[in-house]
Formats: structure tokens, C-alpha cells, sequence
């Protein structure tokens, strides 16, 4: 009979569990993504590009099935904010 090696307690002999996230990205979000930089390049458009992905978590489990482009707001400073009353209409007009 094998005599056994003696146990190390600074060696982890089990794996971890995996606390990654699942995450599914639908194709349309990436179409909706490209559609809009490649017309924002043509039209020779210049800012930020400011959008929204919209999906769902359940556990570790996110899927990102809608995206869709944002309204910037420009403040005084100079700088570029999200409008945040024209993205709860967009949600609204979602569900």
C-alpha cells in the first residue's frame, strides 16, 4: 500500500468556485453599436457617443438584448451629461 504525501496547509487542493459572470450578448446590441459609430463617422459627426444596453441578471446570469442611442445634454461647464427625463420616456416607450 502507497503511503500518502503529508497534507501542505498552504497548498489549496480543491478549485475555487467560479463567481464569474454568464453573460450573453444578444446581436442585435452589437448591430444597433456598429450602425451607429459607422453613421455617426459618415456624417462626420463629432461629441461623445452616449447609449444605453438594456437587458436582464438572474444570479449570475446577464443578458444584454437592447441598446439604443442617448441624448446628451451639453451643461454650461462645457461638460456632456445623459438627459435623464428623455431616458425614462425611452424606457417607458420600451415596456
Amino acid at each position: 500500500m502507497a503511503k500518502s504525501a503529508p497534507q501542505n496547509s498552504l497548498l489549496l487542493t480543491s478549485s475555487a468556485p467560479d463567481t464569474s459572470p454568464l453573460i450573453a450578448l444578444h446581436p442585435l446590441v452589437i448591430l444597433t453599436i456598429s450602425d451607429y459609430v459607422t453613421r455617426r463617422i459618415l456624417r462626420n459627426q463629432q461629441g461623445p457617443i452616449i447609449g444605453a444596453i438594456l437587458g436582464q441578471q438572474n444570479g449570475r446570469e446577464i443578458t444584454m438584448e437592447v441598446a439604443f442611442e442617448g441624448k446628451a445634454v451639453v451643461l454650461s461647464d462645457g461638460s456632456v451629461n445623459f438627459d435623464e427625463e428623455w431616458f425614462k420616456n425611452r424606457l417607458e416607450q420600451c415596456e
